[in-house]
C-alpha cells in the first residue's frame, strides 16, 4: 500500500469512528448518515451478501412507486436506501476494522452517566408513560441521551450482548476488561431506570441467545439477578403488573394493531406508505404502529414479511462457532444476540421508525454475514497462491 494510500485509509478510519458516534448522539437525523458514503470507495478485505439488500431495496422501491402518497414516496424511499446501503458497507468495514467498538463504549458511557443522573434528580415524566396505578411506585422514566426511554433502553439492550462478546475475548487480561466490565455493570441498571418492559425482554432475550448452551453458570446467574431485583425493587413489580399481558399499555396498543391491520387489508400486496399509516393512527395519538412486522406490512405490503423471514434466516444460520480468529467469533455471536433482542422487541415496537434502528440492523446484517476475501499470493516463478488476509485491526 503506497503512503498517500495509506494516509486516506487513516482520515477514513478517523471520520468512520466520528460518524459512528455522531449517528448514536443524534440517531433521528438522517443526513449525518451521509458521512458514511466516502466508505463506499474504499477497498474491503471482506465481502457480504448483498443480494438480499437489492432484493429489500426493489421491494421498497416497487411498493414507493404504488404508494397512495407517491411522488413524495419516493423521497421516503431515497431515505431508506442511503440509510441501509450506508449501514451495510459500514458494517463491511467494522469487521475489519473493529474501533466502532471502542466508540459504542464511550457513547454507552454517556448514556449511562447521564442515566444516574437524572435517577438521582428523579425529574417528572409525560404522564402517558406509565399508568394512573404504576405512578405512586414509579419515581422516574429516565431517557438518557434521547428523548424516549423505551428508545434508550432498546439501545442498552443492545449493548450489553456486545460488550459480553468483548469481555468474553480478552481471555481475562484485567487491563482490557476495565472499561467494558464497568460499562457492562453501570448498563444494567440503567437499563432498569428506564422502567421499559421491551427492552427489559429485549436484554433478557440476546443474554439468553447469546449465551445459550455454552454459558449455563451465566444464565443461572442472570435467573438468579432477577429473582432478586423483583424481590427486592417494589418499583419494578409495580411497572410488571399481576398481568402484564393485561395491562393498559397492551391494550392501547391492541388498539393500535386493529387499525394497522384495517390498513394492511386494503393494501395488502404493496402497503399503503408511511403517511397512510399515520393518517390511519391519528385518531389514537400515535405515529407508528408499535409492532415492527406489522408496521412493514403496512408501509410494504406482506410481502415484504417473506423478505424480512429470509434476512432473519441469513442472520441465524451463521454457527456459533465459524472459521476464523476468536474475535471475529465472539463478536459475531454478541451481534446476532443483539439484533435477536431487537426482533423479540418488534412485537411491541416499531424498530425502524428512528433512522438508527435501520442503520444498525444493516450493520450487523453486513457484519455477521460479511466473508473475508481471498489474497492472491505471487510466487517465485510467476505462479500465484491464494490464501486469507491479515487480521489487521483488532480494537483489543
Amino acid at each position: 500500500m503506497s503512503k498517500q494510500a495509506g494516509r486516506r485509509q487513516d482520515i477514513w478510519a478517523c471520520l468512520f469512528l466520528f460518524s459512528f458516534c455522531l449517528v448514536l448522539l443524534r440517531p433521528g437525523d438522517p443526513l449525518n448518515f451521509l458521512l458514511f458514503l466516502p466508505g463506499y470507495f474504499f477497498p474491503l478485505r471482506y465481502t457480504g451478501k448483498i443480494r438480499p439488500l437489492y432484493l429489500w431495496l426493489g421491494w421498497a422501491f416497487f411498493s414507493a412507486l404504488l404508494a397512495p402518497e407517491f411522488p413524495p414516496s419516493l423521497h421516503v424511499f431515497g431515505q431508506e436506501c442511503m440509510i441501509a446501503t450506508t449501514g451495510f458497507y459500514a458494517g463491511l468495514y467494522g469487521r475489519q476494522d473493529r474501533r466502532w467498538v471502542w466508540g459504542l463504549i464511550l457513547v454507552g458511557f454517556l448514556m449511562a452517566g447521564l442515566i444516574f443522573i437524572q435517577a438521582a434528580m428523579a425529574p417528572p415524566y409525560p404522564l402517558s408513560w406509565a399508568h394512573p396505578a404504576e405512578r405512586l411506585l414509579l419515581p422516574f422514566r429516565v431517557t438518557g441521551l434521547w428523548k424516549n426511554p423505551n428508545r434508550t433502553g432498546l439501545f442498552l439492550a443492545l449493548l450489553l450482548p456486545l460488550l459480553g462478546a468483548v469481555l468474553e475475548e480478552t481471555d481475562g487480561h484485567w487491563r482490557r476488561l476495565l472499561l467494558p466490565g464497568v460499562l457492562f455493570a453501570l448498563a444494567v441498571p440503567a437499563l432498569l431506570f428506564t422502567y421499559s418492559r421491551t427492552a427489559w425482554t429485549a436484554a433478557l432475550a440476546s443474554l439468553v441467545f447469546y449465551w445459550g448452551r455454552r454459558e449455563k453458570g451465566n444464565l443461572r446467574r442472570l435467573f438468579c439477578l432477577v429473582l432478586l431485583l423483583i424481590g427486592f425493587f417494589p418499583s419494578l413489580v409495580a411497572r410488571l403488573g399481576p398481568n402484564p399481558f393485561q395491562s393498559a399499555t397492551l391494550r392501547y396498543r391492541f388498539l393500535i394493531w386493529q387499525e394497522t391491520w384495517a390498513l394492511v387489508q386494503k393494501y395488502p400486496l404493496t402497503g399503503g406508505g408511511g403517511s397512510e399509516l399515520r393518517l390511519a393512527l391519528r385518531s389514537l395519538r400515535a405515529d407508528h404502529a408499535h409492532n415492527h412486522y406489522l408496521q412493514l406490512a403496512a408501509e410494504k405490503g406482506l410481502p415484504v414479511l417473506l423478505l424480512f423471514t429470509g434476512l432473519v434466516f441469513r442472520i441465524l444460520r451463521i454457527p456459533f462457532r465459524p472459521k476464523g480468529p476468536r474475535e471475529d467469533c465472539c463478536l459475531q455471536r454478541g451481534m446476532q444476540g443483539a439484533l435477536v433482542g431487537q426482533l423479540v422487541a418488534g412485537l411491541t415496537e416499531s424498530l425502524w421508525v428512528v433512522p438508527l434502528d435501520l442503520f444498525l440492523f444493516w450493520f450487523g446484517f453486513a457484519f455477521i454475514t460479511a466473508e473475508e476475501k481471498p489474497v492472491t499470493i505471487e510466487q517465485p516463478g510467476g505462479t500465484t497462491d491464494e490464501g486469507d488476509a491479515g487480521s489487521e485491526g483488532r480494537f483489543l
